[in-house]
C-alpha cells in the first residue's frame, strides 16, 4: 500500500497544471508532442514549450499574447512572477516584442 501511494505521489508531482495544453504551454522536446510547435529546452523555454506559430494576438489563446520571439509564437502574458509559477519553478515574468510592433512590449512567461 505504501508502494502504491509513493507512485501516486510521484506521478503527480511530475503533472503540469491544468492551463496547460498540447496546443500552449506542455513541456515537450519535440513538436510531434504539441499540437502545432515546440520551443525546445533552452534558458528561455526550460523543460521546452508547446506552442502556436502567429502573426497577430488573434491567433493566440486569450490568456496569450504574440509575441516576435522565433519569428511569432504564443506565450502566456502575465503581470508578475508569481502568474508564471504553474509552469514551473524556472519561469519568470519578462518584457516580450509584440509580433509587427517591436516598440510595444507586452509582459509574458519566459524561462529566468
Amino acid at each position: 500500500m505504501r508502494r502504491a501511494i509513493a507512485v501516486i505521489a510521484v506521478l503527480l508531482a511530475g503533472c503540469q497544471s491544468s492551463d496547460v495544453s498540447r496546443d500552449l504551454g506542455a513541456r515537450c522536446t519535440t513538436a510531434r508532442e504539441c499540437d502545432d510547435r515546440c520551443l525546445t529546452a533552452s534558458a528561455s523555454y526550460p523543460d521546452g514549450f508547446c506552442t502556436v506559430n502567429c502573426s497577430t494576438g488573434d491567433e493566440c489563446p486569450s490568456d496569450a499574447a504574440c509575441v516576435a520571439d522565433e519569428g511569432g509564437a504564443c506565450m502566456f502574458t502575465c503581470r508578475e512572477d508569481r502568474d508564471c509559477e504553474f509552469l514551473g519553478a524556472a519561469w519568470r515574468c519578462h518584457d516580450s516584442a509584440l509580433r509587427g510592433q517591436p516598440e510595444t512590449k507586452v509582459k509574458t512567461c519566459r524561462g529566468q
